[in-house]
């Protein structure tokens, strides 16, 4: 193959014309990003992630480091700013938009399809989403859209140089979360089944992923001395999209509203195009890379948003194919539409989310009304729990002399004591990440925040259990203010030592349990 000096020459992404487009819809995404961070509460994972950082670890349960790291780091600039705290995920949706351009660029589009990729994936409920609270899937996301973009500029330019920064977003995503051999695998094998085959022969490539598999180590030892919980995680998740979204049966609506009404047509044509478009015969090794997240997510029946890394990919090589001088008028005319529908969507969901906790009139009983809820509403109700546990243990402390133990049933509620109880003794759970934080110290009172269904479980460890207050608030969020027992439990039986192993669980919720 013949490489010309332009092909050659360092890259500036984007034609000028479109640095000025695509800089306006990025800007814009920014601030209207930005001005709504602040108004949703803490998410529960939020508080999560913020209770991680206080504890830095190699690993977790079901992501790496970096999330909980920035969450401190955030806590340490600014303590309590929700605004701070996602301008992680903020820049990683606008950095999102920016590498959608460029991939639009690198698959031959010129301005128009420049702009139009940009356009479309700023406009998307997806970045939306991304960007409304610290999450893995806002950087994960990014990460693996700057890998497919290094990949398509390499098979385009052969500069092995590429493979220094293909390193370095590796080594970040994978401190992120441990979903990379997904997308690496299928790109792999896209590269063997159509090329560029030379890629594999490079040694700067091999030292790239040498260095990812280093760095990737530490998380790799923290899983394996724990039992590999993220393994475990698998069937869980599943069983949370089965009851939240249908699980794979509601995988094609779900890509659908992450994608929006521009993005679906555009990521539609993209796909065609990658695969049997003769313009981009020598990317179609980046089909290989979308189709295997999608079999992966279809396959476990996981998180819709792990294979969001792919749609800038699509987007852009939709505004590529729609963007050609030669396509009929109908497929502008639609374009144009869907632009304006998408801007409509994106502009309401910015201004009238999240509807006031008043406008509530039907409580949620199942998950998928949870995670309609939370959409709609937010999370709500930490301050009133925090409230509820600190009377009790502070009238627990009058009664016996000593501060009790606290534990809860989920992480949600332990992470949020964490963060929101300032005179509260220190507290544990055994659910998922929190479980994994300590063992409870021995002690002769526990208060234990759960559920009506809880007392069977804490009579085996107990031989007193006497629920002592409960939050029930019919519209309240379950879990936080509604069908919460917290229970007083004296004179252990056994050293927590010796059951904490057993009384882990993973699961938050299950769709079986209803609330009264």
């Amino acid at each position: 193959m013949t490489v010309t000096s332009r092909q050659l020459s360092p890259v500036t992404a984007l034609s000028p014309w479109a640095v000025r487009g695509v800089g306006a819809v990025s800007a814009t995404a920014a601030v209207l990003l930005t001005v709504r961070s602040g108004r949703y509460g803490y998410f529960g994972d939020e508080l999560y992630f913020l209770a991680a950082g206080r504890r830095l670890a190699p690993g977790y349960v079901d992501q790496g480091p970096l999330v909980p790291l920035l969450a401190r780091c955030a806590d340490w600039v600014a303590p309590g700013s929700l605004v701070v705290l996602r301008i992680p995920s903020i820049l990683g949706a606008v950095a999102g938009i920016w590498v959608c351009a460029a991939l639009a660029r690198e698959l031959g589009g010129g301005r128009r399809a420049q702009t139009v990729a940009a356009f479309a994936f700023a406009v998307s409920p997806f970045v939306i989403t991304q960007a409304a609270s610290l999450s893995t899937f806002a950087l994960d996301a990014v990460l693996w859209s700057a890998l497919l973009w290094i990949m398509v500029r390499w098979a385009r330019i052969r500069d092995d140089r590429l493979f220094a920064a293909l390193a370095v977003v590796a080594v970040i995503d994978v401190q992120v979360k441990l979903l990379l051999p997904v997308l690496a695998g299928a790109a792999a094998v896209g590269v063997m089944v159509f090329g560029p085959r030379q890629m594999l022969r490079r040694r700067a490539l091999w030292a790239a992923i040498a260095a990812v598999v280093a760095t990737a180590i530490p998380s790799l030892w923290w899983q394996a001395r724990h039992g590999w919980p993220q393994l475990a995680m698998g069937p869980v998740i599943a069983a949370e999209q089965r009851a939240a979204t249908g699980g794979v049966a509601g995988l094609p609506l779900q890509l659908a509203l992450l994608l929006g009404v521009a993005g679906v047509p555009l990521a539609g044509a993209g796909c065609w195009a990658l695969a049997r478009s003769p313009a981009l015969r020598a990317y179609r090794f980046a089909a290989v890379g979308v189709a295997g997240p999608l079999l992966f997510v279809a396959a476990t029946a996981s998180r819709p948003y792990y294979v969001a890394g792919v749609f800038p990919l699509v987007i852009a090589a939709g505004a590529v194919w729609t963007s050609d001088h030669d396509r009929p008028r109908w497929v502008v005319t639609s374009a144009l539409v869907a632009g304006a529908a998408s801007v409509a969507v994106a502009l309401a969901v910015l201004c009238l989310l999240p509807r006031p906790v008043a406008s509530l009139r039907e409580p949620a009983e199942t998950q998928r009304e949870m995670s309609t809820r939370m959409r709609l509403f937010g999370m709500s109700g930490w301050g009133e729990l925090v409230s509820s546990v600190d009377a009790a243990v502070r009238e627990v402390s009058r009664t016996t002399g000593a501060q009790p133990v606290v534990v809860t049933r989920t992480y949600w509620q332990a992470a949020a004591l964490d963060r929101l109880g300032d005179d509260l003794p220190p507290v544990f759970s055994q659910n998922r990440g929190f479980a994994y934080f300590g063992i409870p110290p021995d002690a002769d009172t526990v208060l234990y925040i759960g559920d009506a269904s809880s007392e069977r479980l804490l009579r085996q460890q107990v031989s007193t259990v006497v629920p002592v207050s409960r939050l029930d608030d019919r519209l309240g969020f379950p879990g936080i203010t509604r069908a919460v027992v917290i229970w007083r439990c004296d004179h252990p039986r056994r050293a927590w030592a010796d059951t904490w192993p057993q009384w882990r669980t993973l699961a938050v919720n299950s769709e079986e349990r209803r609330h009264p």
